[in-house]
């Protein structure tokens, strides 16, 4: 939804780059309806367009990786390696 913002600050306003922390202010809609504001921050266009290409492209990424196959656990990785130890080392002392 594009707002555009009038404000009616109540205390100092501070911007830095694209994004306005706002105290107090009346928004209104695209559709002419306004709503008053408190306690808060407006993105520019432009900031919010970047946001919702990270916010896809963060859910993109998400998705593939929930389709990879999950790592083996350590414990399990572990627990392997030191029967394997255990069985070659019995293995050994056997054959000799």
């Amino acid at each position: 939804m594009v707002l555009a913002l009038a404000l009616m600050m109540a205390g100092p306003a501070r911007a830095e780059g694209e994004v306005l922390d706002v105290a107090r202010a009346t928004v209104t809609l695209q559709d002419g309806r306004t709503v008053a504001v408190s306690e808060g921050c407006w993105l520019s266009t432009e900031r919010c367009i970047l946001t919702a290409r990270e916010l896809r492209r963060l859910q993109a990424e998400n998705e593939v990786l929930r389709q990879q196959p999950r790592p083996a656990p350590v414990v399990a990785v572990l627990m392997a390696v030191a029967l394997g130890v255990g069985v070659g080392f019995t293995a050994a002392r056997v054959l000799r």
